[in-house]
């Protein structure tokens, strides 16, 4: 039996439930196109000397850029080599998978120091050198990801137990800092259709974290938004 799981690229996947239900993975790659799509505009958007407002905006180019870090740290560790050993025809995509990997780091690496000078200065000139560097990271991005899910997320679906699947979601929330969980929590919902976004809740999140969402991160994370987008959030596609 498959079901069908929306894409954010651009078809949809299909999934196999013999295997495991990759479609939070999905969720994911919606939020970091997304970021990498707005954020430049943010960054540019900030009044030269403006230091209160690039202090905002950085908090959240680097909080994006460390997700992305560990997300695919994550898929370094806990993927490839177990889709290399039970399915060998699939290791030229896992080839790809790990320079398109490191192509991004090294991008990454790059927007560090830029996102360093900015924060301090908000200046005109390093503020659009660290939008430029966010675009690049985006655009290398976003050939990856489409890349993964047409070449990967099938395979892992059919080759991975849910398990070892929910493995690497479990590396991730391991990995960042417990204040960054409203924020993202807030994303993931938000990058799931909004009728959907009560059954997702349900299904994923167990009750305590249902009624801590409700009664305190669902607030918190409202307040990111505001803080970020005081015209209004973009919505996630």
């Amino acid at each position: 039996m498959v079901k069908q799981i929306p894409s954010t690229g651009t078809a949809d996947r299909v999934i196999d439930d013999r295997g495991c239900d990759t479609g939070d993975i999905l969720i994911v790659h919606r939020i970091f196109r997304w970021g990498y799509r707005e954020l430049p505009a943010l960054v540019r958007a900030v009044p030269p000397g403006d230091t209160a407002r690039a202090a905002t905006v950085a908090d959240a180019v680097e909080m994006l850029d460390r997700g992305l870090h560990v997300h695919h740290e994550g898929e370094d560790e806990l993927l490839w080599d177990r889709l290399e050993r039970r399915d060998p025809g699939c290791a030229l995509h896992v080839g790809v998978m790990r320079s398109q990997h490191a192509r991004v780091a090294e991008l990454l690496d790059a927007v560090e120091p830029l996102l360093a000078d900015w924060r301090v200065t908000a200046e005109a000139g390093a503020g659009d050198r660290l939008a430029v560097g966010l675009e690049e990271v985006g655009d290398a991005l976003g050939v990856h990801l489409g890349r993964e899910e047409t070449s990967i997320v099938p395979v892992a679906a059919r080759l991975l137990s849910q398990a070892e699947w929910d493995e690497l979601g479990e590396h991730g929330r391991a990995a960042l800092p417990k204040d960054v969980m409203p924020i993202q929590l807030g994303l993931m919902l938000d990058a799931v259709p909004a009728e959907e976004r009560e059954d997702w809740l349900h299904e994923n999140l167990p009750a305590p974290i249902r009624l801590l969402w409700a009664l305190l991160l669902k607030r918190k994370y409202a307040a990111w938004r505001r803080a970020l987008f005081p015209a209004g959030m973009p919505a996630l596609v």
